[in-house]
């Protein structure tokens, strides 16, 4: 024990009260009670209790066993030590009597001097190995409990910090007050007490000091030991012990935290402040995950703004160079210029594309998605359209669409998209010349897109195979180096979109991409628009 044990004795004879202190010793604190009453008025006064009861059993009024009794009723008093000392009940009955009303122990007088000593001191070092189990276990509960709490909160860091002053405010301090200063210059605070008073005093000292870690036994002693400015904390709480500590946040931040201890409560013990360390580390990994968390989804959403802004930007003068150059075309009959239009309008049309893609990317990126329109359509008119226009491009390739037509809901814009860019695709990477097949198929209510080519060269790996549909990916390094790798990202979130899947696949006879896209045949039926034709 940090302080010498309380003893309370309850005896009517003020010899036999100096007996038992003279047969104790001087080593232990004494409060005498010539009756139970006084002594149980003196336990809903005081905010210690007793370390030890020695309790005469035959008093005026309440006698030791009625005591027991009711202490071992009472939830405060349940667990404290009780001696009952008695001169004239020392048969074996009345033995029995005592220990089942609830004593610990039973001594008869005239005692043993030795023995009396014994006795008392073989139950105080029982009950304080009893309470150093329970401290134990409610510093373990502690650590336990912020765990669980963190992991709830998330990567919300005044929560974190809120939820940390709440457990430990909740059984290993009376007061926290814990402050945290970000790099980006952004900081948070929280301050928690037992009572309204404290919390505003203790939230003025948050900080004060460098950590720190002081015990007290008075108010004196710590209005003399610590700074000035924790004078009015000290003397509105009683403060008893204080620790300053830092919360490791390993470089992204400075975190202090200030614990506070105030009477009755005892200063810290070693294993309060292991039980603290181990909480602030937690605490500490939380803030280091919340921290960078919110860096990377800045970062993100910075990057993802730009990519729209500058997207919105480059669109209407692209849109004016479209015009500009129609304008010129109807004037120009010289076929050098015409050439240098062409080039220009190729140009104009490829970085159209681009923007586009940047538009669907950032919207996809920013969790919306790419967004759909669905109506009722066919499928094969719309891709014969899409395969017609690719004809103009790649002259030297066939393009065969096959199966039959399947009319369902869907985007049919979107999907002329994630056609056009798979075909072109086959056209560019595949076989020159090599024909570009699109077959149609239906099982049950899902319709299958398969475009497949015959390859060029050696299959596409399958370390390829695997990143294909992630942005800025190519599939040949080299190949086509004029865009940005985002096409296939973008029929992926397209086909996503639509509730379906897309799959590719690569071998010596070819490269095929599957699409599977549901058809919603009870959409298509109720709905008031026809089919496209």
């Amino acid at each position: 024990m940090t302080r010498p044990a309380l003893i309370w004795l309850v005896d009517d004879s003020r010899t036999q009260v100096a007996l038992t202190e003279h047969a104790l010793g001087a080593h232990y604190q004494f409060e005498r009670f010539e009756d139970g009453t006084s002594m149980i008025q003196r336990l809903t006064e005081t905010v210690r209790l007793p370390d030890l009861l020695l309790v005469d059993w035959v008093m005026p009024g309440l006698s030791g066993d009625e005591i027991c009794r009711f202490l071992r009723v009472n939830p405060a008093t349940r667990e404290l030590p009780i001696i009952i000392l008695t001169a004239s009940r020392t048969e074996t009955e009345d033995i029995v009597c005592a220990l089942d009303s609830g004593a610990n122990d039973y001594v008869a007088r005239p005692f043993v001097t030795k023995e009396l000593r014994a006795r008392v001191s073989a139950i105080l070092r029982a009950h304080e190995l009893k309470q150093a189990a329970e401290r134990e276990r409610l510093r373990i509960a502690t650590i336990n409990k912020l765990g669980r709490a963190l992991l709830q909160v998330g990567s919300d860091i005044d929560a974190i910090l809120r939820e940390m002053a709440m457990v430990l405010v909740e059984s290993l301090c009376d007061g926290c007050a814990a402050t945290l200063m970000t790099g980006t210059g952004t900081g948070s605070a929280t301050t928690l007490h037992r009572s309204d008073r404290g919390a505003v005093l203790l939230g003025a000292l948050a900080g004060i000091t460098d950590p720190v870690v002081h015990a007290f036994t008075t108010t004196e002693q710590a209005l003399a030991g610590l700074p000035r400015g924790y004078a009015d904390y000290v003397r509105a709480c009683g403060l008893r012990g204080l620790a300053v500590m830092a919360i490791p946040v390993r470089g992204l931040a400075h975190g202090v935290v200030t614990l506070t201890r105030d009477h009755p409560s005892e200063p810290f013990e070693p294993r309060d402040l292991a039980a603290i360390e181990t909480c602030l580390e937690h605490t500490g990994l939380a803030l280091e995950a919340a921290i960078r968390s919110e860096a990377e989804r800045a970062t993100a959403r910075f990057h993802q703004e730009m990519l729209g802004i500058v997207g919105h930007d480059l669109r209407n003068p692209l849109a004016a160079m479209a015009v500009g150059i129609d304008l010129l075309r109807a004037r120009i009959t010289d076929p050098e210029n015409e050439r240098v239009l062409g080039r220009l309008e190729n140009s104009a049309r490829r970085m159209t594309t681009i923007v586009d893609q940047l538009l669907d990317v950032t919207r996809a990126r920013l969790g919306a998605g790419i967004p759909v329109e669905r109506r009722a359509m066919r499928l094969q008119p719309l891709i014969a359209g899409v395969l017609d226009e690719l004809r103009l491009v790649y002259r030297t390739t066939g393009f065969e669409l096959r199966g039959d037509d399947i009319e369902g809901v869907w985007d049919g814009e979107r999907l002329g998209q994630v056609v056009s860019n798979l075909a072109s695709n086959a056209a560019q990477y595949g076989k020159a010349g090599g024909p570009v097949v699109v077959d149609l198929a239906r099982a049950g209510d899902v319709a299958t897109i398969a475009i497949s080519n015959p390859i060029r060269g050696a299959p596409i790996p399958r370390g390829v195979l695997e990143t294909l549909f992630d942005p800025f990916q190519r599939g040949r390094s080299g190949e086509h180096p004029g865009g940005l790798g985002l096409g296939l990202y973008i029929v992926r979130e397209i086909v996503r979109a639509h509730g379906g899947t897309v799959e590719v696949a690569s071998s010596a006879a070819g490269t095929t991409f599957r699409i599977a896209l549901p058809i919603d045949l009870g959409v298509t039926r109720a709905g008031s628009q026809e089919p496209a034709a």
